[in-house]
């Protein structure tokens, strides 16, 4: 049975706020439980919350002051730009969350539609999901415990579309649908036949070989950095493979051109790299394509791909460099180099062992006294001094 919100709202909101307060002053865990009064959850639970919706900071800002999680939910609940960027591409009238978690994902759903309902397993998360939605004044969103994969749910579901994002085991090392809660493979059996348009959220490092279902696999960049795989099947794709990135909302696909590009160590004038996203989805070729790239690919590797032109491009999947000088990698001459250049740091973006890091940046830094900020990457046995070109999207 749900919590009274009505009547609970106000008090559990206050005791969260003030749990938070004292385990920001510094107050062990047993203090703290002993100073929360009785709510409509019991201590260790508004302990939980309260912790999180300090570390939800990070994640949700502002926001965060507003919302209520439980540790899962918390690492599981889709940031605020991602979670506004699906509900516009998923604008429908009824839409259902089979898995909704915390909620915060259907309550961005709820903006665009007249009608969302949220299903979730867990009863206490549901119960926070309830509270959310009323934090938010989302009137318009219904809430049942149920199981995603129950057959009567999937027959009387009434919705124009359904989303669902599983939970993933901890630890996972190598990434399945089979392995995900609610299971992705039975949640398309279930609920293709009622509705055609499902979408999921999918781990983003699982290989493409084990998405079994057909779809569009599109892969999100927050802030140039890998951070959702989105699967889009049905009516709901628009092509095999895409790339967005958030908050431009840039977007590339399989079916933007292809241009190849040859290999070259070769630094000219300007120098690119390229967002992890667009290595995962295989659409290096295509980026190139459309924004008619003319250079070379100077590097590739697993953590850095490296390009170079001599004109200047813009991307959102790239990060623009202006080379000011390539020199032999010895530090002396790096070292030089940057007092010439009337350098204060030099970050290091090239592969290096983490406890080697800080050793090798003091050394390079050594009697800078200047004013600006240069990247160092080494091509081969070369160095490349350079800074941001300031045209980052």
């Amino acid at each position: 049975m749900g919590v009274n919100l009505d009547a609970c709202f106000d008090e559990f909101n206050e005791t969260v706020n003030k749990t938070v307060d004292s385990i920001r002053r510094g107050y062990g865990r047993n203090t703290v439980l002993k100073g929360i009064k009785k709510t409509c959850f019991d201590r260790n639970m508004v302990f939980e919350v309260a912790k999180c919706r300090i570390k939800a900071r990070k994640k949700f800002g502002e926001l965060a002051d507003k919302l209520f999680f439980d540790n899962e939910g918390l690492r599981y609940s889709t940031p605020p730009v991602v979670a506004a960027y699906r509900a516009k591409r998923l604008r429908f009238k009824k839409l259902a969350d089979v898995s909704c978690g915390v909620g915060v994902q259907l309550l961005f759903f709820s903006k665009h539609a007249e009608h969302t309902l949220g299903v979730e397993k867990n009863h206490f998360r549901l119960e926070l999901a309830r509270l959310n939605a009323f934090a938010l004044g989302c009137d318009n969103v219904s809430l049942m415990q149920r199981d995603a994969l129950d057959e009567k749910l999937a027959k009387e579901l009434d919705a124009d579309c359904v989303f669902s994002d599983p939970a993933r085991p901890a630890g996972e090392k190598v990434r399945k649908l089979e392995t995900l809660q609610p299971n992705p493979v039975e949640v398309y059996r279930l609920y293709h036949v009622k509705t055609g348009r499902i979408a999921f959220e999918l781990p983003p490092q699982i290989s493409r070989e084990n998405i079994v279902i057909d779809g569009e696999k599109e892969y999100t960049s927050l802030n140039f950095r890998l951070n959702r795989l989105a699967l889009y099947t049905g009516e709901l794709a628009t092509c095999d493979v895409s790339a967005v990135s958030l908050p431009s909302e840039e977007r590339v696909t399989n079916e933007d051109e292809p241009m190849s590009l040859l290999e070259s160590d070769k630094v000219r004038d300007y120098f690119y790299e390229v967002d992890v996203t667009i290595i995962k989805s295989g659409l290096l070729s295509n980026l190139l394509g459309k924004i008619g790239f003319d250079g070379s690919l100077v590097q590739t590797g697993k953590r850095r791909t490296l390009l170079s032109s001599n004109g200047l491009y813009e991307s959102a999947f790239l990060r623009t460099y202006v080379v000011r000088e390539t020199l032999v990698f010895d530090v002396p001459t790096i070292n030089k180099a940057l007092k010439r250049l009337n350098a204060r740091k030099a970050t290091l973006r090239f592969e290096i062992d983490s406890k080697d890091y800080w050793g090798f940046r003091k050394k390079v830094e050594k009697g800078l006294n200047g004013e600006k900020h240069f990247y160092l990457f080494k091509v081969g046995g070369k160095a490349v001094i350079a800074e941001p070109s300031g045209i980052q999207k």
